[in-house]
C-alpha cells in the first residue's frame, strides 16, 4: 500500500467519523425537540385542565370566600397558571376586590417571583415580569416593593419593558413619578408616547402647570414637538397662556401641532391675529387647520377670510370654512348668500353647511 493510498484511507475514515458524528448530533437534537414538544404539550394540557378550576377558585375568592386551598394546590407545579388566573380578573374588578387579588398574589410569593424574573436576561421573561408587576402595582404594598425596579426599567433597552414599567409607576399617583413618566413619554418612540398619552390624560392639569411649560420654554425642538402632540391628543381645554410663538415657528411640524392645539387654548388678541394671518398661508394644511381653529373659536373677525377660503381653497378647505361660518353669529346669512355663488365649489360647500345646520339646529 502506497503512502497515497494510506492517506486516502485516513481521509475516508475521518470523513466517515465526521458524518457519523453529524448523524448522531442530529439524532440528539431531534430527540431533544421531540421531548420538548411533548413536555410543552403536557404543560398545555395540564394548564387547560386546571384553568376552569383556577378561575372558579378566584371567582369564589372575589365573592368573599376565604378559602384559597384550591389555588395553593397548584402553586408548586403550575405557578404560572395561578398567576394567569389571578391577573385575568385585574381589569374586570376595582377597589377592594382588586386589592384582594394583588394581596393574594403577594401572599403566594408570586410578586417576589416577578421581581426576580424582572432581572432575567431572557427578554420574554423580563417583559412578562414587568407586565405583571405593572398590573399588581395598583396595590400599594406591591408598588412599594417594585417601585425601584419599575423606575430603573423605564431606561430598559426594550420598548415593551419601558412601557410596562412606566404604566406601573403611574399607579403611585405621586408627583415625581408622574413627571418621570411624562419625561419618558416625550423622549421615546411614537408608539410608547401614544399609549402613555392616554394614561397621562387624568394628570393633564398638574402636568400643564409645571413640566409642560418647562419643555415648551426650552429649546429642544424634538421635545417641544412631542409635548404638543401629547396636548393635542388629550383633546381637552389646556391652561396655557399662549401658543402664538408656535403658530409662527420655523419648524413646520411644530406649527402643524400648534394649529391643532389652538382651539383648545384660551386665545388672546395676539393668537387670534396669528390665526387670521394663517388663513392666507401658502401651506394648504396650515391654512385648513387655521380655518378649523377659527371656526371652533368662533372668530367673527375672520368671516371675510373664511368666505375667501371657500372660493380659492380646495374643496376640503371650502367645506371646513363653510362649517366654521355656520357656527358663527350671522354666519348662516353669509352662507345663504354664498350658496348662490357662481363658483360651483363655494356654492356646494355653502349649501352642504346650510343643510347640516338646519338638520341639526
Amino acid at each position: 500500500m502506497t503512502a497515497v493510498d494510506l492517506a486516502l484511507r485516513t481521509v475516508l475514515y475521518a470523513l466517515s467519523a465526521l458524518v457519523t458524528a453529524c448523524i448522531l448530533l442530529l439524532a440528539v437534537l431531534l430527540a431533544a425537540v421531540v421531548v420538548r414538544a411533548r413536555m410543552r404539550r403536557a404543560r398545555e394540557a395540564a394548564s387547560a385542565a386546571a384553568r376552569p378550576l383556577l378561575h372558579g377558585a378566584v371567582v369564589a375568592y372575589l365573592a368573599g370566600s376565604p378559602e384559597t386551598g384550591g389555588l395553593r394546590l397548584y402553586l408548586k407545579k403550575q405557578r404560572g397558571d395561578v398567576a394567569d388566573a389571578i391577573l385575568l380578573f385585574q381589569n374586570t374588578v376595582t377597589g377592594s376586590a382588586r386589592d384582594r387579588l394583588c394581596q393574594l398574589a403577594q401572599e403566594f410569593g408570586l410578586v417576589d417571583d416577578w421581581c426576580a424574573e424582572s432581572k432575567s436576561r431572557d427578554l420574554l421573561r423580563r417583559r412578562t415580569a414587568f407586565s405583571r408587576l405593572a398590573c399588581a402595582s395598583v396595590y400599594e404594598p406591591v408598588l412599594r416593593l417594585a417601585e425601584d425596579l419599575l423606575l430603573n426599567a423605564t431606561q430598559d433597552p426594550d420598548e415593551e419593558v419601558r412601557l410596562a414599567a412606566a404604566r406601573g409607576l403611574l399607579q403611585s399617583r405621586g408627583e415625581e413619578e408622574i413627571e418621570h413618566v411624562f419625561a419618558v413619554a416625550i423622549s421615546t418612540s411614537l408608539l410608547t408616547r401614544i399609549v402613555l398619552t392616554e394614561d397621562l390624560r387624568r394628570h393633564a392639569m398638574e402636568l400643564c402647570a409645571g413640566p409642560v411649560r418647562t419643555v415648551l420654554r426650552g429649546g429642544n425642538m424634538q421635545r417641544i414637538r412631542a409635548v404638543l402632540e401629547v396636548l393635542v391628543a388629550w383633546e381637552r381645554a389646556i391652561p396655557l397662556d399662549d401658543v402664538r410663538e408656535f403658530l409662527d415657528h420655523h419648524d413646520r411640524d411644530i406649527r402643524v401641532q400648534a394649529f391643532r392645539l389652538a382651539p383648545l387654548v384660551a386665545a388672546n388678541f395676539v393668537t387670534r391675529s396669528a390665526l387670521v394671518r394663517a388663513l392666507h398661508d401658502s401651506d394648504q394644511e396650515i391654512r385648513t387647520l387655521a380655518v378649523i381653529a377659527a371656526g371652533r373659536l368662533k372668530m367673527t373677525e375672520a368671516m371675510a377670510e373664511l368666505a375667501s377660503c371657500m372660493r380659492d381653497g380646495d374643496l376640503d378647505m371650502a367645506l371646513h370654512a363653510a362649517e366654521a361660518l355656520a357656527a358663527m353669529p350671522r354666519g348662516l346669512e353669509t352662507l345663504a348668500e354664498l350658496a348662490s355663488s357662481s363658483n360651483a365649489q363655494t356654492a356646494r360647500a355653502a349649501s352642504e353647511a346650510l343643510a347640516h345646520a338646519r338638520s341639526n339646529p
